[in-house]
């Protein structure tokens, strides 16, 4: 599809202002970065070190933007709004990045010795396990990469320099940062605090961004023709009625140029979390790049030895009626097509979580997950975590899911990588953060567009199975860029209604 769509992206400013300020315990920070030194001394290397300390709570978004105008490094964003968790994070103290299809063993081993190097301290009593990673992976380490994903690596965790942890009405801020033998504490300490000095200032005078009516154009590509990639729907309809596999993810990618004005990451954000909030929202920002998104899965939490993820495969659209939308949720959990699709993904979950679990809980039948313009089938699955084993193992041994791949795996990945000519990236890949306990929470990289300027990629993918239609597949496809094309600022396209 190539054609000028109108969009409402223009941003406006909201006029409340909030007073907001961090007060940091200076002698404890002073006690924890001479540790630190002291330690680089008898090593005669860097140290790391990880302060962590409780501030008042703000709007994650607030401080999102306010980081931007503080010209700290580059942002990360992470929300939860439905229960009001989220991490906000600045600049880069260290980083893990891997490439190859080794990414997640050399992550998580990298992670481990992290864990036993790193001097922490704290203001006081803390129950956030700082530090805290983020980032994610890419779908496909063995599929050839192009220049789109060129800043980010098959695997990647951050460890930023400032990262803000906001839980309900608790907020902590972790502070990291490499320290040498030769380090001055005392000015390294001031820096600190007028950084964050600095950001008080600008979170009080950084107003929320929202949109106002105004008219811009977005001009819209298909990476892959519409009429090419049905076709290759049907292929893989006949090769899954000849039993070759049961399942096959394919994704489309649409390219999207604002004629008038670069995307604003921020008002996007705001948007995505208005609308969808029981999604996680997110923004990495690489170098000129921003990967974000909005996405419905999440692929796994780690919380105390419990782990928590769930089967979401199965979808339908949303009802202009609230009698529609019944009618529709109804025949989604009726529909033989999407119940043989979801049950393939509650098997391959339960079978690979048993590698690491004691006991694994699978609710008794999917339900209905509602967001704004479409329905899943989902269905909750719980594990109790043996000893030794985080969040990072679990991740390695469920990706990816039959949900974002198809099954079984291996032949499903082999025929995506011949002939589905899209470089995925990071697009349904794990995404999310680890703490020092392996706690964490990652996601599946759904609903998502690599942004950079005025040019953002969309991607969105289905589910193929034996009795997929090539046009039903297509429109779906269309109902979930349709997420990200609004938080840019768009309106559905006439392909798409």
């Amino acid at each position: 599809m190539n054609m000028d769509i109108v969009s409402t992206n223009r941003p406006k400013t909201s006029i409340a202002h909030t007073a907001w300020s961090i007060s940091c315990h200076r002698q404890q920070l002073l006690a924890t970065l001479r540790q630190a030194s002291n330690k680089a001394r008898q090593q005669r290397t860097t140290t790391l070190v990880s302060f962590t300390q409780t501030v008042a709570t703000c709007d994650p978004l607030r401080l999102f933007q306010a980081l931007q105008q503080a010209d700290m490094g580059e942002r990360f964003f992470w929300e939860y709004p439905a229960e009001q968790r989220a991490l906000v994070g600045v600049g880069t103290a260290t980083t893990i990045q891997a490439m190859g299809a080794d990414s997640f063993v050399s992550i998580a081993t990298a992670w481990r010795t992290l864990q036993q190097e790193v001097v922490k301290g704290s203001g006081e009593a803390m129950q956030t396990a700082g530090p805290i990673l983020l980032g994610g992976f890419a779908f496909d380490p063995l599929r050839p990469r192009t220049s789109l994903w060129a800043d980010f690596p098959d695997g990647l965790l951050i460890l930023p320099h400032l990262l803000f942890h906001i839980q309900h009405e608790h907020a902590t801020l972790i502070i990291s940062q490499q320290i040498t033998a030769t380090d001055d504490i005392e000015q390294c300490a001031a820096a600190i605090l007028d950084r964050l000095q600095r950001l008080s200032t600008l979170v009080a005078n950084t107003p929320l961004q929202e949109r106002e009516e105004t008219t811009s154009k977005l001009v819209l590509r298909d990476i892959s023709p519409a009429d090419a990639w049905k076709a290759l729907v049907a292929t893989v309809v006949k090769q899954i009625r000849s039993d070759t596999y049961q399942k096959i993810v394919l994704a489309r990618s649409v390219e999207a140029i604002n004629a008038d004005q670069s995307f604003d990451v921020n008002t996007t954000l705001q948007y995505l979390r208005t609308m969808y909030p029981n999604a996680h929202i997110f923004a990495l920002q690489r170098s000129t790049h921003y990967f974000v998104g909005a996405t419905p899965e999440r692929l796994l939490s780690a919380h105390r030895g419990q782990l928590c993820t769930m089967a979401l495969a199965g979808s339908a659209p949303r009802g202009k009626t609230e009698e529609e939308d019944d009618h529709l949720g109804a025949e989604l959990l009726l529909s033989a097509k999407n119940k043989n699709e979801h049950e393939i993904v509650v098997a391959t979950i339960r079978d690979a979580l048993a590698r690491f679990c004691s006991r694994v809980w699978i609710a008794d039948a999917p339900q209905l997950l509602r967001l704004k313009n479409i329905q899943h089938l989902e269905t909750p699955i719980v594990g109790e975590l043996l000893a030794g084993y985080s969040i990072l193992d679990a991740i390695q041994s469920l990706h990816p899911t039959p949900a974002v791949g198809g099954f079984p795996c291996d032949k499903a990945l082999q025929e995506i990588r011949e002939n589905e000519q899209l470089d995925r990236g990071w697009y349904a890949g794990p995404f999310g953060w680890v703490d020092a306990r392996g706690d964490g929470e990652f996601a599946v990289a759904l609903r998502s567009a690599l942004v950079e300027g005025n040019t953002a990629t969309l991607f969105a993918g289905c589910g193929i199975v034996a009795d997929s239609d090539p046009d039903s597949e297509y429109l779906e496809s269309c109902l979930k860029l349709n997420v990200m094309l609004r938080g840019l600022g768009g309106e559905e396209s006439e392909a798409e209604r």
